[in-house]
């Protein structure tokens, strides 16, 4: 009879059938080594030479895929929409993962989902390896002269559409390799979840995390303007103590109450008032002040070519709303890849001067 003695503890029972068995004598272990399962290894004693078997357990990189996303979003039917396959196909990767090792990874409850002692052990790992695989791919796409591939950014709702998008046509135009997927959010650690290679943030960073890694791409400055013709009807405000009693409009979705910091050398004021328009779109906002519905605080960017052509006017000179700066979001990576690298580079190159007060 053989007794079996085990070098390393079992990661645990399967209930599926025998996996493969591999027999050899040991002269023969260093010439198989490379196809030798790790999962499970025993020696058995006997009367005669001993041998090695090894129990094969073949994870797809598909299934650490699945398993990772699930723990990540806490949510199959979250981590089937982000991967756009069903979630019977989710469940059924999962099932099969821990069938393969022999534990139970996650806990499914009507509250979602609860990752196992085991399964955190387990993550890490996986969350590596995938790590790793992504690594060698951005190395080998980095490593090449022309940027290719599918790059995902978020742009913020603080940046007008119509200055970015003559950028995006110009990145793409040059590298024609590249495909480009945006999404118009002020969320950052949420895409890079999913999967986004960067994102571009206005003035607050995302809390300080050793994988992310952050590059300035400019800042711009704020004043306050009017429509000539709104101001024809209803004057001139002749301190910031007047504007309160004038149609204002403000960025945000606050309706009740809104604040405009103000500077003045070394003055300092707050305005609140009870705005006529709030929203989150500058487009709209620029808009509402051309139609002459009021003062707002805008950027120089979207509105220096109304005030040079004089559309706008700018309402108490000297007193200055805080400027925003925009910085560009990406994970940290060994290598980056060539098209994450060229597009930061290209915005640097790009957004900056168009952030400022020149005009064209």
């Amino acid at each position: 009879m053989c007794r079996p003695v085990h070098l390393h503890p079992p990661i645990g029972r399967v209930s599926t059938p025998a996996s493969p068995i591999v027999r050899c004598k040991r002269p023969a272990r260093e010439a198989i080594a490379p196809q030798l399962g790790v999962l499970d290894r025993a020696t058995i004693e006997s009367g005669g030479e001993p041998c090695i078997f090894v129990r094969y357990a073949v994870i797809e990189t598909a299934d650490l895929l699945v398993f990772t996303r699930v723990v990540e979003l806490e949510s199959l039917t979250r981590a089937a929409q982000i991967m756009g396959v069903p979630k019977s196909t989710i469940s059924r990767r999962l099932t099969r993962l821990e069938e393969k090792l022999g534990v139970r990874l996650l806990h499914r409850t009507t509250h979602g989902i609860i990752t196992t002692e085991q399964g955190v052990v387990f993550f890490d790992y996986a969350a590596r390896c995938l790590g790793v695989l992504r690594d060698g791919t951005n190395a080998v796409q980095a490593a090449m002269t022309r940027p290719q591939g599918l790059l995902r950014i978020s742009v913020p709702h603080e940046l007008d559409r119509s200055l970015l998008a003559p950028m995006l046509s110009a990145y793409l135009k040059t590298y024609p390799d590249v495909r480009l997927v945006t999404v118009l959010s002020n969320e950052t650690t949420d895409h890079f979840r999913d999967g986004f290679d960067l994102a571009i943030v206005a003035d607050t960073l995302p809390l300080a995390e050793a994988s992310l890694m952050t590059t300035k791409l400019g800042t711009t400055e704020y004043g306050l303007y009017a429509a000539p013709e709104y101001l024809e009807q209803h004057g001139f405000p002749q301190s910031h103590v007047d504007l309160p009693r004038f149609d204002l409009l403000a960025w945000g979705t606050v309706d009740a109450k809104a604040q405009w910091q103000l500077t003045h050398g070394s003055y300092d004021v707050t305005v609140e008032f009870r705005p006529r328009l709030a929203c989150n779109d500058l487009v709209l906002l620029r808009q509402s002040v051309l139609s002459g519905l009021g003062i707002a605080a805008l950027p120089a960017f979207i509105c220096k070519h109304d005030l040079a052509e004089g559309r706008m006017v700018e309402v108490l000179t000297g007193w200055r709303p805080p400027g925003s700066s925009f910085f560009a979001v990406f994970p940290l990576q060994q290598t980056m890849p060539a098209r994450v690298r060229t597009f930061i580079d290209f915005l640097v190159e790009r957004l900056r001067p168009t952030l400022s007060w020149e005009v064209d």
